[in-house]
Formats: structure tokens, C-alpha cells, sequence
């Protein structure tokens, strides 16, 4: 995380002078001091700038700080005389950020809708609810404020570091995650989509989204290069549309570069890392050298480094690391790089004059069963040929926490298929649309004809059967969200499940997980397994094929669920918004 000095009052008001010179075309803010369509990026040499990271290294040069996922907890370590000490902090931390000074941390807690402000020099820590599902990434700003990515919620929050708390909230599209603060412009990754979002301070909204192609994701990190006017994404793109798949035409490791003096994708900039390096997987964070023009990248997936010239875009190095690196930072003088692994609680420090790993330093006790971790590595990792073919495809390519990508693949023997989540599964037999699956287990399958692996079920080795065991338990009770984020007024919620009884629609989709665990054809080209009605808030699009945008274009779609002639507008609003709170 790099800082600098405020930009003076004067370059905000300069930026209506950037129309015929440099800026970005945004709307018209209605309650903006100066409105003006166009906006002159801040300083490159006085602004502020603060990105989300799982580490962040303090102005001292020595102060490294992890947020540890596994732990529920904060190291700070200090790296001239590795003195380290662990501050508990709120549920599942995702990103940790410093304040002017180094005097405190600030962590977004997935896992509890909290932030945790921690003194350092007193280690004392008070929690902020952020009112949203999963916090993500953190930023400060030079002062007073700091803005949390409110990954469930669709929303960033904002939170006032004097008084700790949460002071106003601002809507964004579809899976904020990653943060980048470079003055009064607050660049935003969207998890799924693969688009940036730029919230400008002083209007407290967004003023203009992109796409970086509508095939990218896992975009979770985003990094400035001040001195040019780049940002840096690294991204996975998503090959949906391959009628044919295999394992090395799924997925594609990359990094996008987007110019933010238009705001625009650079197409011909962008680092295919399974060229210029080899092939790696999920691409999660990276720290930019911008002297020397170079890009660390940590591949959370292959458990690996790509080091990338941006003057050549080839390799410059590839180092192994240790269990899915999610952070990743330079010292002041880009002499060392910080990478830290978040399944092993361990720092490695890479000096960067001879491209070495010099030392491995532990800075938490991981605290989640044994079992449970090798089961995480597995559904994570594609570093073991028993998973993946040249490290190219994991399981969390498309189910990122239980997730579902929101894509529809359309190379799948039995015709396109849309990902579901990976919630509640030990009350859902039979698995996937087809109802093949009659136990967990069979995901072996996809494991071979997919990802290439050689397979977790070897009746010939007790080894691997214990380790389909272990994946399988661990899909069986991935963490689920305990409620929908949305929330409406109680009698339409009646109405709706007034009307979800009258429909008959619990005919199929009964007990708590809607389901009856049968095949029906609902008018979509064959009979299919009927899925689950929790989480529908989080499983857009719908149906096997993904054919229905939203719940209310579902209703409208010749089939079985057809309601548009038979209950009125608000009617089907009210079943929608049932269905969206389960």
C-alpha cells in the first residue's frame, strides 16, 4: 500500500479545466461543488492512494500486518527484528488496510458483517457493523475514513475511524470486492462480472462502471500505477462458450489493464499469464513495481509467482510458494516483496534484485481442523495432478466460497448448464442437473473429465479414498449465509407465501430446501432435478440453462411456472420477493 501527501482543494477544482485536457467522461453529479461531466486523475506525487490487500506493510517499512482468514485474527510482525504478536479480530478477516501514521488497522471481516479497528499501539479493537453480508476489501483514506466492500450486499461502506462507526453506505453493481482509493476516486472490482466501478467522494455514488470483458472474474484486487494512469486487475476469463470442453480451454489466467484517464479496457495491454509465464491458476492479487516495471503476481490456485515484465509482457520468473497466496506487497524501495499464504499462516519474502526467496516466517497458528484444511486445498488448489492437469482448473474456478459464477457453460455433455451454488448440500441428493449423482463422491468424475486430474477415488490407494472423503465432507457443510440480505415488509412477504402455496409451487419444491428430489420438465427441452429455492438471491440466472434473467422474467416464460396471466404485477412482486429473502 502506497501513500503520499493530500492533493490540494485547488486539483478538484481544477478538474473542470480537465474537459479539453485529461479526464473521464461521468455524469453530472447533482449534489457535486464543482459539477463538471469530466474529472482530472489526482496527483501522482501528492495524492493518497491505499489499495485492499490481505497485507499491508506501514510509512515505517518495517510494520507488516496479515488478516488471517483461517485465525479470525491480525499478525503484525516486525519484519527488521521479525517481532510478532496476534490480535483477535471478528469472523473470516479478508483484508486488512493502515491509516496515515501506521497508529491503526482496519479489517473487513467476512465472516460477521464487521470491521475492526485495531490500535496498534494498544492492540485494542473495536468492532463497527457494516449492516451487509461478507465486508471484503478495506481502504483508508489520509484522514479519517475508511471504505469497506460489502461483497453480499452490493453496497460499500463507509465508516468514520474517530467515532468508529458506519456513516453512510453506497450502492455499486453485483459482488464488490476489491478497493483502490487514489484520492477522492474509489475504484471498485465486481467479484463475478470482471467490471471496475469508480465512486467519486465528494458525489458518494458510482459515476461510471466497465466491463474488462464480459467473460472475466475472480476480480478481487485492483493496483495503480499513479505515474502513468493504469490500473492492474488480475482476472480469469471464463471461456463459456466452448461447445467442446477440456481442461486447458475452460479458463484463462490474466491480468487487465485499464486506462483511468478514459476509463477505458486496454485491450492490447492485457498479460495472458499462461503465455508469458505457464499455466497458473486464479490469479489473485499483485504488486507493481512501476520503476521497474514489473507485475508479482500470486496465484492462489497453483500456489505460485508470476513475475511479469510490462515492457515485454514475458516472464521474468516463477517461483513455487506455499498454500494459496492471496496477498502480496512491495517494501518503499521495491528491494523485497511480501507474499502472504493464507492456507499455511506464512509470509515469504521474495528479494526482488535476484528474483529469491530469502525466508519463510509463520505469523498465526491456523486453528481449522486438519481435515477440513487438506479438504480447502483441495477444492482451492490445482497444484496436485490428482485435481488438475497442469495446474489449469480447481473447483473454485466456478464455486469461489460456495459460490456460483452466474455463467452458463455451454460445452457440458448434456447441453448448456448453469452453476449452481454449493450450499446445503447434504440435504439436496440427487447432485447436479441431470441427477446423476446420487453421493458426493461422483464429483470425482468431473474431477477426470474436466479438470484433467487423475482422480481423489482410487479404490487402489486408501490414501486417495481419504481424500475424496475429506472433499466430500467439506461439500457437504461449505459455510453458508445464515440469512438473505434483502429484507421488505412483512405483509408482502405473507402475500408471497400466501400465493407460493396457492400456486402449488411447494407440490415441487418442499421442506426447508424446496426440493422433492425428483426429475420435471418444466417446459425448458427435458426433465431436469429440481434445485433448491434457498439462496436464489445469490444464484442468478435460473434454470438449467440459465434462461431466465431474474425470477419475474421466470414467471413470464411459457412452462410451468408461467404466472403472468394468471396473477396480477404486484402479485408476482410479492412471490418474487418471498423467494428472494429464503
Amino acid at each position: 500500500m502506497t501513500r503520499f501527501t493530500r492533493v490540494p482543494r485547488l486539483a478538484s477544482l481544477l478538474a473542470v479545466l480537465g474537459l479539453m485536457l485529461i479526464g473521464i467522461a461521468l455524469p453530472v453529479l447533482a449534489q457535486e461543488a464543482t459539477p463538471s461531466p469530466l474529472y482530472a486523475l489526482p496527483d501522482a506525487r501528492r495524492a493518497w492512494l491505499s489499495s485492499s490487500n490481505m497485507v499491508a506493510l506501514g510509512e515505517d517499512n518495517r510494520t507488516l500486518v496479515t488478516a488471517n482468514m483461517l485465525s479470525n485474527s491480525i499478525s503484525v510482525l516486525n519484519v527488521s527484528n521479525d517481532a510478532l504478536r496476534e490480535i483477535p479480530v471478528g469472523q473470516d478477516p479478508r483484508s486488512v488496510a493502515l491509516t496515515n501514521g501506521d497508529g491503526l488497522a482496519v479489517v473487513a471481516n467476512r465472516g460477521d458483517g464487521t470491521a475492526s479497528i485495531v490500535d496498534l499501539e494498544t492492540d485494542v479493537v473495536r468492532t463497527v457493523p457494516l449492516g451487509g453480508l461478507w465486508p471484503y476489501g478495506v481502504v483508508t483514506n489520509e484522514t479519517d475514513m475508511a471504505y469497506v466492500s460489502l461483497f453480499g450486499s452490493d453496497a460499500v461502506a463507509a465508516i468514520n475511524l474517530t467515532t468508529g462507526t458506519l456513516v453512510e453506505t453506497y450502492a455499486t453493481p453485483d459482488a464488490p470486492a476489491g478497493l483502490a482509493l487514489w484520492g477522492d476516486f474509489l475504484y471498485v472490482t465486481h467479484f463475478w462480472s470482471g467490471q471496475v466501478s469508480l465512486i467519486y467522494l465528494p458525489g458518494k455514488r458510482v459515476v461510471a462502471t466497465i466491463h474488462t470483458g464480459q467473460d472475466t472474474g475472480l476480480s478481487q484486487a485492483i493496483e495503480i500505477d499513479t505515474t502513468r494512469g493504469l490500473a492492474y486487475l488480475p482476472q480469469t476469463r471464463s471461456n463459456v462458450t466452448n461447445p467442446a470442453l477440456t481442461f486447458d480451454s475452460t479458463v484463462f489466467p490474466v491480468v487487465n489493464v485499464i486506462d483511468l484517464r478514459s476509463f477505458t479496457l486496454i485491450r492490447e495491454a492485457r498479460l495472458g499469464l499462461d503465455t508469458a509465464d505457464r499455466p497458473v491458476n486464479m490469479p489473485f492479487a499483485l504488486a507493481l513495481d512501476r520503476f521497474a516495471e514489473r507485475v508479482y503476481v500470486v496465484n492462489a490456485g497453483s500456489n505460485d509467482l508470476s513475475v511479469i515484465s510490462l515492457q515485454t509482457g514475458q516472464a521474468l520468473g516463477h517461483l513455487e510458494l506455499k498454500s494459496n497466496p492471496r496477498g502480496v506487497v512491495l517494501n518503499r524501495d521495491s528491494s523485497l516483496v511480501y507474499i502472504y499464504n493464507a492456507f499455511d499462516g506464512v509470509v515469504q519474502i521474495l528479494a526482488t534484485r535476484d528474483l529469491r526467496l530469502t525466508d519463510d516466517l509463520p505469523v498465526t497458528s491456523i486453528v481449522t481442523p486438519v481435515d477440513e484444511l487438506l479438504a480447502m486445498q483441495m477444492f482451492y488448489g490445482a497444484d496436485q495432478a490428482a485435481l488438475s492437469a497442469d495446474s489449469w482448473l480447481s473447483c473454485a474456478n466456478c464455486h469461489f466460497d460456495g459460490l456460483s459464477d452466474g455463467r452458463v457453460w455451454q460445452g457440458f455433455p448434456g447441453g448448456p448448464r448453469n452453476t449452481p451454488v454449493l450450499f446445503g448440500l447434504n440435504a439436496s441428493a440427487p447432485y447436479n442437473w441431470s441427477a446423476t449423482w446420487s453421493d458426493l463422491s461422483q464429483v470425482d468424475d468431473k474431477v477426470h473429465w474436466l479438470q484433467a486430474g487423475t482422480g481423489l477415488a482410487d479404490e487402489q490407494s486408501t490414501g486417495s479414498l481419504l481424500d475424496i472423503r475429506l472433499l466430500v465432507d467439506y461439500l457437504t457443510d461449505v459455510p453458508a449465509p445464515v440469512a438473505s440480505p434483502n429484507s421488505y415488509d412483512s405483509a408482502v412477504l405473507e402475500a408471497g407465501r400466501a400465493l407460493f402455496e396457492a400456486q402449488g409451487c411447494a407440490d415441487c419444491h418442499t421442506g426447508d430446501a424446496g426440493i422433492d428430489g425428483l426429475m420435471h420438465d418444466v417446459g425448458t427441452g427435458g426433465s431436469f432435478d429440481t434445485p433448491t429455492l434457498r439462496w436464489l438471491w445469490s444464484s442468478a440466472p435460473y434454470l438449467h440453462d440459465g434462461s431466465a434473467r431474474s425470477l419475474t422474467e421466470l414467471f413470464s416464460m411459457p412452462g410451468a411456472h408461467e404466472l403472468a396471466g394468471v396473477l396480477k404485477p404486484d402479485e408476482i412482486q410479492a412471490l418474487v420477493t418471498y423467494l428472494l429473502t429464503r
